[in-house]
């Protein structure tokens, strides 16, 4: 995904291990290690930027994902962690999840031995259950095969507190403008709309609060950009209004990614 003024993004993270399905978890111990090594340096995700984040980026963070503690948060592919470290430093107590082992190891460091792990079903996870007001997954969905979803939002109501929140973010199905996104990453396996989704979520038992396009926060970004993005935001809500009640009787997020809240209600 291109970076949208400013924003870097993450909208390649590895695939996390969830059945035994994924490709790291058919390859050999030496292939995995390839794989994982070729895929940072692919991302350009570089240890010593790890837990790094800009004042762009905290901006849209602390817009999609508002963050009161006490919190508990999980965070579910974290990739080169600046949203981990953001959460943490709100005073959430910050826990993830990612399948690449050098990505484990370096949130480890910063969270603690006890809050990182390589799967979303490791049985250290299961003490957790019922427990997480927030849980985060950006750009993850699209890389896991859609046969995996019902045991994965499953596992979602698990561990979302009453009244969790759990925020998900993936390349617009719905748009020819999520074309781009999806197919810019060899990993992604799954194209998903908000209709699917909102399937999947509520097979598990989750209520589905809102379907929309991320946010792009015009706060605290500089005067410049800001006027950037009003403009765009005026410009999409136009396109987006016209085309949809042209075509579909409502307006249409035409937007590269999807954002969804589901929640566990209490």
């Amino acid at each position: 995904m291109r970076p949208v003024d400013g924003l870097r993004s993450s909208a390649h993270s590895p695939p996390i291990k969830l059945m035994q399905t994924t490709p790291a978890s058919v390859s050999s111990p030496g292939e995995e290690k390839t794989l994982d090594a070729a895929y940072l340096e692919w991302k350009n995700w570089a240890s010593d930027e790890f837990a790094r984040y800009n004042n762009v980026e905290a901006a849209y963070f602390a817009a999609e994902v508002p963050i009161r503690p006490p919190a508990r948060l999980l965070e579910i592919g974290f990739g080169n962690g600046g949203f981990l470290s953001w959460a943490r430093k709100t005073g959430a107590d910050t826990f993830g999840v990612e399948t690449n082992q050098s990505l484990v190891s370096r949130a480890k460091h910063l969270l603690g031995e006890s809050h990182a792990f390589a799967s979303v079903y490791d049985p250290e996870l299961d003490a957790h259950r019922g427990s997480f007001t927030h849980i985060v997954a950006f750009d993850v969905l699209e890389h896991i095969p859609q046969t995996e979803y019902p045991a994965l939002f499953r596992r979602l109501a698990e561990l979302l507190a009453a009244g969790g929140r759990c925020t998900l973010r993936f390349p617009n199905g719905d748009s020819p403008f999520g074309r781009a996104v999806q197919h810019g990453d060899p990993t992604h396996v799954t194209t998903i709309g908000g209709a699917k989704l909102a399937y999947f979520a509520i097979g598990a038992g989750l209520k589905v609060d809102t379907i929309r396009a991320p946010a792009l926060p015009t706060n605290n970004i500089g005067l410049r950009r800001a006027l950037r993005r009003r403009v765009a935001l005026l410009l999409r809500f136009v396109v987006e209004s016209v085309v949809g009640y042209a075509y579909f009787g409502r307006r249409v997020c035409f937007d590269q990614n999807l954002l969804v809240v589901i929640v566990r209600e209490p």
